[in-house]
């Protein structure tokens, strides 16, 4: 089974360090690895002209996300994060989505996210 897990890294070098553990001996990636980089907290404000008026905050970390063939290597376990499911990027297959849901409302019960507001109907 195919199971995403996301990860922050302090900068690109140290993200490309963790990925080059994840090639074979011909330096083929074995695991799909995307390289989502320092993502936008908030949103930058710009112009009619395109010119910058207030800046974008990004992330202090470099993040990267993984679909793993099996069970993640143990390697990457300390630079593992869960985002509120499923952060700014996410595989196609609904069975691994379903998978990163339940191990985060797994490992995070008590989150608005895995205990939506009740609907009342009238």
């Amino acid at each position: 089974m195919k199971i995403i897990r996301k990860y922050e890294f302090v900068d690109e070098a140290a993200a490309n360090t963790a990925i080059d553990l994840l090639r074979d001996e011909e330096g083929n990636l074995t695991q799909s690895v995307v390289k989502l980089g320092f993502i936008v907290k908030t949103a930058g404000e710009y112009d009619e002209e395109g010119n910058e008026v207030t800046a974008p905050v990004l992330s202090e970390k470099y993040a990267v996300d993984v679909s793993w063939n099996g069970e993640p290597h143990a390697e990457w376990e300390s630079a593992m994060v869960f985002p509120t499911p499923l952060g700014v990027h996410s595989f196609g297959s609904s069975s691994q989505r379903d998978e990163y849901t339940a191990k985060y409302c797994e490992l995070f019960p008590d989150s608005e996210y895995c205990n939506p507001p009740e609907i009342i109907e009238e």
